[in-house]
């Protein structure tokens, strides 16, 4: 039995006008012109007898029954892509990606040859801002986001924020093979302008009566992190932010204890995320960041 199915073109229209909100952006990411998208609506409202949009004065909007039809035909469209994509060739094309210096200095940029190794036809485009950049406005593919409270629900987790104490081998005295915690605390102690968790550190090593700290104005991350390098004292940071100076020996852990405080997010841009380019970028982040995930 054959199927009932409404003009291909008219459904395209259809269904970029809906996900896109505007029908001029439709027939920019058609490549047709406005009034073809309109004939093309009209057309299958006319042909299925119902109404898909209302004209407003800032545009068009759906109205319930377009936004039940879009809900319906969207994954159809989708799974169309995938699978055509499936027999094509390897992920290629520019991909752009912000996030903030330290992240980028210290996590992202030591890993990019793999993404290279893994994905050599795709460009990444770094932008590095120490504003958390919003993907759709300022259109941007992919962000990296540091959150400290519930993120959105569209957003992945790159990995959990996991603070530690660091310091330069030989910074302060060990007994028994463990950190003098009283030394420790009467310092010099330095301070992330993220992570002001001293005191709260301090209280889950189990010391107790730990005095006033001495904690100097908080500093940013990389100044921070290159301070206690330079053996200017301890500092609380990220362990994901720390992993060049630990690997290289420049720094070492005081404790095993640690401070969960929020954590990194991917956000990917709601158009962007239907190219394979940006599905494999995102991809690739997100496995390698397994291995940090505790």
């Amino acid at each position: 039995m054959p199927r009932t199915l409404p003009p291909l073109n008219a459904l395209r229209a259809f269904e970029a006008a809906g996900r896109l909100g505007s029908f001029s952006k439709a027939a920019e990411e058609l490549n047709v012109s406005h009034s073809a998208i309109s004939r093309h609506v009209r057309g299958l409202e006319k042909r299925l007898d119902v109404l898909f949009f209302r004209t407003k004065n800032t545009g068009v909007e759906l109205t319930e029954v377009g936004q039940r039809y879009l809900a319906e035909i969207t994954p159809l469209f989708d799974g169309i892509a995938l699978a055509t994509e499936a027999l094509a060739a390897p992920s290629k094309g520019t991909v752009t990606l912000t996030t903030e210096s330290t992240l980028a200095q210290k996590w992202l940029v030591p890993r990019l040859a793999r993404l290279k190794q893994a994905h050599e036809n795709i460009d990444l485009k770094l932008s590095v801002n120490p504003q958390v950049m919003d993907v759709e406005a300022h259109e941007f593919d992919i962000g990296i986001r540091y959150l400290r409270t519930e993120p959105p629900q569209d957003h992945d987790l790159l990995f959990p924020s996991t603070v530690q104490a660091f310091a330069a081998p030989g910074f302060i005295t060990m007994i028994d093979g463990q950190v003098d915690l009283r030394a420790l605390a009467e310092g010099p102690l330095i301070q992330d302008a993220t992570f002001r968790l001293w005191p709260e550190w301090f209280a889950r090593t189990g010391l107790a009566s730990v005095g006033p700290l001495d904690l100097p104005h908080p500093l940013t991350a990389l100044l921070a992190i290159q301070s206690a390098v330079s053996g200017l004292g301890a500092v609380l940071m990220d362990k994901h932010l720390c992993e060049p100076e630990v690997q290289s020996g420049a720094l070492v852990p005081l404790s095993p204890v640690s401070i969960r405080y929020g954590g990194y997010y991917l956000a990917i841009n709601s158009q962007a995320r239907r190219r394979k380019s940006v599905r494999a970028v995102r991809q690739w982040l997100l496995d390698e960041s397994q291995p940090t995930v505790n």
